[in-house]
């Protein structure tokens, strides 16, 4: 992957493309991965761009490199620079925002502040964490056990995994503390949600309950895949065939 570097309001983002990197060209997947470990989300973003949409992964907030974090490793910080970023590379063309577990929830704060501001954007949840009953430790706990039983030890770099080691618990931290399903009410912008079949941290009932919470969303799609909760590394296309259609409701979103 190609990395480009950006200065969003005086800290560099680095973001990692699949495709030749910005343009106005093509619609844009922007990629939010979950606990900020970017790795094992580059299979799908290679799928994403094989499909003809332009796809970056932000490594925010910023466990991929020795520089300092452009962001504070909390959902919402993660997510409000993700749109700030947005608005820099993608001021006129189709988006979508795609976060995986944590990153699914910074990436609704993202469409939360681009819905509010502009057309052509849509969100797609793959994964979401946490469900009420998960947002306790021992809830949570129980989940873990099942969530990743058809994923592999190579998904994660150990070297970023290092890096994030303090900020990965801070933003733990800050996804137990969200409620994405009383914060979806307001999204105003289409919403795509998505889990593997082994996903024990976003079973099917968390999904139709997000899908039935947001009330003011144009169009919402559910759509359970293959894999477990890492399933943007085991199974990348059929993540990718699902961004496409979400690349749709972008490019026709009002």
């Amino acid at each position: 992957m190609k990395q480009h570097l950006s200065t969003i309001r005086g800290r560099v983002v680095r973001s990692l493309w699949a495709d030749d990197g910005p343009c106005d060209a093509k619609a844009l997947v922007v990629v939010l991965p979950g606990l900020g470990l970017t790795h094992y989300t580059r299979p799908t973003a290679a799928a994403v761009a094989s499909r003809g949409l332009s796809c970056a992964v932000l490594d925010l907030p910023g466990f991929g490199s020795d520089r300092p974090w452009p962001a504070r490793p909390d959902i919402n910080a993660i997510g409000l620079t993700a749109a700030r970023w947005v608005e820099t590379h993608a001021p006129a063309r189709p988006v979508v925002v795609l976060g995986h577990s944590t990153g699914a929830q910074a990436a609704l704060t993202a469409a939360l502040a681009l819905g509010a501001r502009r057309a052509g954007v849509s969100l797609v949840m793959a994964g979401p964490t946490f469900c009420p009953p998960q947002r306790r430790l021992t809830g949570l706990a129980l989940a873990t056990t099942l969530a990743y039983r058809r994923d592999r030890p190579d998904e994660l770099d150990p070297a970023e995994t290092w890096r994030g080691r303090a900020g990965i618990l801070a933003i733990l931290g800050s996804g137990l503390r969200d409620a994405p399903d009383e914060r979806i009410a307001h999204l105003k912008v289409p919403v795509t949600l998505t889990s593997g079949v082994d996903d024990a941290y976003a079973p099917f009932e968390w999904l139709d309950r997000l899908a039935a919470s947001a009330v003011k969303a144009p169009r919402t799609r559910t759509a359970r895949l293959g894999g477990s909760h890492n399933n943007l590394f085991t199974h990348p296309e059929q993540v990718a065939d699902l961004v496409v259609l979400a690349a749709q409701d972008a490019a026709t979103a009002h």
